[in-house]
């Protein structure tokens, strides 16, 4: 198991939910877009996944760590501000329901997502948009 077939399984997920939201929502990943999809005012989510441990100690002096890799997931949900919270709310609701679903994923990864947080709401008055947040943690053993 490596952290990229972890990363790719939280990316197919939402990928594949946000394309089927009317209109769909296009999902950036960490370290590849720079700017957001489409312009300034529409609509997209940025997933975040990050990594704290990656293996646990054994008891044993003649064994090493186990692998159990422990993370967090972070989807940010963005939309047009003065529009109100109702279109956040349901990406973010969307995005609450595929971390859900991470469990029952048929991969030779066992993934597994903790309590979720959020969403939690942002709204700056200099960002033409307003953002709602949900995060969890996850465990993935191979």
């Amino acid at each position: 198991m490596s952290l990229q077939t972890i990363r790719s399984l939280f990316e197919r997920k939402m990928t594949t939910a946000f394309a089927g939201l009317s209109p769909s929502v296009s999902v950036m990943y960490d370290n590849v877009q720079e700017e957001p999809p489409g312009g300034a005012n529409t609509e997209y989510v940025q997933l975040i996944v990050s990594f704290p441990s990656i293996s646990e100690p054994v008891v044993t002096k003649a064994e090493s760590g186990i692998e159990v890799i422990r993370g967090s997931v972070q989807v940010s949900c963005y939309g047009p501000k003065a529009k109100g919270m109702k279109r956040l709310e349901e990406m973010a609701a969307l995005a609450a329901s595929t971390l859900n679903t991470i469990k029952t994923e048929d991969t030779t990864i066992r993934a597994s997502v903790g309590e979720i947080s959020g969403p939690v709401p942002v709204i700056n008055s200099n960002n033409p948009l307003a953002l709602v947040t949900i995060s969890a943690p996850f465990i993935a053993k191979g």
